[in-house]
C-alpha cells in the first residue's frame, strides 16, 4: 500500500558537472557509464506544483510546463501501430488546445517501464533538455519533410514534449521540471546524447541553488504533462529541463509506466 504523507520531496538528482561551462568541448553522453562521468548528485527540494493550478500560476509560455488531461482510446501502449494510429492525433489535438498552435506534428514517442530494454528506454537520471535550440529550424524543416509539407513563410515553430502514466497512477519515479522562470540562459550548457550509435547537439542546465524543481503528485492515468523542449519566441520559455527522481518514503509503490510523444508545433505570425 503507498503511503506519502508531504507532497514537497527532498531529493537527488543529477546535473552535469559544472566544470563543462568552461571547457570549450562539451561531454558526450550515451551509457550508464558516461553519465556517471560526467554528472554528480545535487540536493533539490521538488515542490509540488497542484498547489499552482489552483491558483492559475503556471503558463507554458512563461513557466514552460504545464499539466492537462486527455482520456485515449489506446488499448495497449505496447502496440506501436496502434500508438501512432490513435494516441499520436489525440496529442497533436492536446497540443494545439493548450498552446494555441495551429497544427502539431508527432516526431515519434518514448515508452518507460521499471523493464526497459536498454539505458536508453529507462527513466531519466540526470537533468537534461532534449533538443538544443540551435537546431530548432534544422529539424523543424527536416519532421515537415517527413510528414510531406511544405513551410510557409510565416510559420514559427516550437517543440513541446508530452509525459503520460498509463496502466496506473504514477507513484514513483515521476518527471520533475524546472521553473524557466527560475532558470537563467547561461546555466545551460552543449552536450552531445551518444546513445543507440548518435551524436546529437542538445542541452542541458550546470546546477544552481536557485534553480526551482517542480512536480505534479500521483498523476492520474487521464493527466498529461506538456513540457517546452525548443521555443526561440522572444519572452517565452526556451527549454523546460526535467529529471526523474526517487519517492522515497512511497511504500511499496507501483512501478511508473509512461508514454512521452515529442511534437512540433506550428504557429502562424499574424
Amino acid at each position: 500500500m503507498l503511503e506519502v504523507t508531504n507532497y514537497d520531496k527532498e531529493a537527488k538528482v543529477r546535473y552535469i558537472n559544472a566544470e563543462w561551462r568552461d571547457k570549450d568541448d562539451s561531454p558526450r553522453i550515451g551509457s550508464r557509464e558516461t553519465r556517471r562521468a560526467n554528472t554528480a548528485y545535487q540536493d533539490v527540494t521538488i515542490m509540488d506544483a497542484r498547489s499552482r493550478l489552483d491558483t492559475g500560476d503556471l503558463n507554458l509560455n512563461t513557466n514552460g510546463f504545464m499539466l492537462s488531461n486527455s482520456s485515449t482510446k489506446v488499448s495497449s501502449f505496447r502496440d506501436e501501430a496502434e500508438v501512432a494510429k490513435l494516441y499520436y492525433p489525440e496529442m497533436q489535438d492536446l497540443i494545439c488546445r493548450v498552446s494555441g498552435a495551429s497544427q502539431a506534428f508527432v516526431r515519434g514517442h518514448l515508452i518507460r517501464t521499471e523493464k526497459p530494454i536498454d539505458f536508453n528506454d529507462g527513466y531519466s537520471r540526470f537533468v537534461h533538455c532534449d533538443y538544443n535550440i540551435r537546431r530548432l529550424e534544422e529539424m523543424s524543416l527536416e519532421l515537415l519533410e517527413r510528414h510531406g509539407v511544405t513551410p510557409q513563410d510565416n510559420w514559427e515553430y516550437v517543440w513541446y514534449n508530452t509525459w503520460q502514466p498509463f496502466d496506473h497512477q504514477v507513484q514513483n519515479n515521476p518527471l520533475a521540471v524546472i521553473d524557466w522562470d527560475s532558470l537563467p540562459t547561461r546555466d545551460v550548457i552543449d552536450y552531445y546524447y551518444t546513445g543507440r550509435d548518435l551524436d546529437s547537439l542538445v542541452a542541458a542546465p550546470v546546477y544552481s541553488p536557485d534553480h526551482q524543481f517542480w512536480y505534479f503528485p500521483m498523476m492520474e492515468t487521464d493527466e498529461v504533462l506538456v513540457t517546452t523542449q525548443m521555443d526561440e519566441r522572444p519572452g517565452n520559455a526556451v527549454y523546460c529541463p526535467h529529471s526523474a527522481f526517487d519517492v522515497l518514503d512511497a511504500v511499496d509503490p507501483l512501478p511508473r509506466r509512461s508514454i512521452e510523444t515529442r511534437l512540433m508545433a506550428v504557429f502562424e505570425k499574424e
